[in-house]
């Protein structure tokens, strides 16, 4: 039944999930797909004649509220985006970003597609970043093998407890020795990174000066609400009010010198 409703749909002007459900004659698969119609809870997402989702060089998906109404909203939608990304993907180089990635590793859906993704993405020419609070998470996530092999490069932020039994066993298995675990334990916190990569290893201080600290050192809700205020208000010239209430003196002159 869905093969001869896809067959029929196949040469119509109207190819939305509503004429799909309408014109399919079996019940079960009438009430499993109305869900996902504008009659539905998650029509508004998935239900179009035309797919109305335009992406651009620079794009973010919030997924946290998503991965939280139920694998019945949630894995629909997450195929979508996988497939939409991976279209994408030419050659150009690309990076994707998974920032919190507890959050997506601890999705079975989205994790065996992170594990793809760092197996086979590099052929695309594109990056992989995976972002995440606690070094457990990685440990966590039940493909610490691929991590491993597949994520040559890594970035630690200090951790005063990277030397303590339970958690240095967590940087030993990203493949971490004596010498580096100690150098992330007694890094400056806020200050100091630790990179580990197959060209070399090094502690570095970003070094960042107030400007660079005023919008990269701003990332709470309340930030974030605080300029988007800020660009309605002042539209272009909100990053010097920003500056401004940052305690950065002098913002107009130093934002037209930077």
């Amino acid at each position: 039944a869905i093969s001869r409703q896809i067959g029929l749909l196949a040469a119509a002007q109207g190819r939305s999930l509503s004429d799909f459900v309408s014109g399919v004659q079996l019940r079960e698969i009438k009430d499993a797909l109305h869900h996902y119609t504008v009659d539905g809870p998650m029509g508004h997402l998935l239900d179009a004649e035309e797919d109305g989702l335009t992406l651009r060089a620079f794009q973010t998906f919030e997924v946290e509220e998503l991965m939280n109404m139920g694998e019945r909203h949630l894995i629909p939608v997450l195929l979508y985006l996988f497939r939409r990304i991976e279209k994408r993907l030419t050659g150009a180089p690309s990076l994707i970003i998974l920032d919190e990635a507890w959050l997506m590793l601890g999705h079975p859906i989205f994790r065996d597609k992170i594990r793809e993704w760092l197996k086979v993405l590099r052929k695309a020419n594109c990056a992989v970043i995976l972002a995440t609070q606690s070094i457990s998470d990685a440990d966590r996530s039940g493909i610490i093998d691929v991590l491993k092999e597949s994520c040559p490069t890594k970035i630690c932020l200090p951790n005063g407890a990277a030397r303590e039994p339970g958690t240095r066993e967590f940087y030993e298995r990203i493949g971490f020795n004596s010498r580096q675990i100690e150098i992330v334990a007694t890094a400056t916190p806020k200050r100091e990174y630790y990179v580990a990569s197959p060209e070399g290893r090094r502690l570095f201080d970003m070094a960042l000066g107030p400007i660079a600290l005023a919008f990269a050192g701003a990332s709470g809700k309340e930030d974030l609400a605080r300029v988007r205020a800020l660009r309605q208000a002042f539209q272009e010239a909100w990053p010097i009010h920003w500056l401004t209430e940052r305690g950065v003196g002098n913002a107009h002159t130093l934002l037209a010198n930077a």
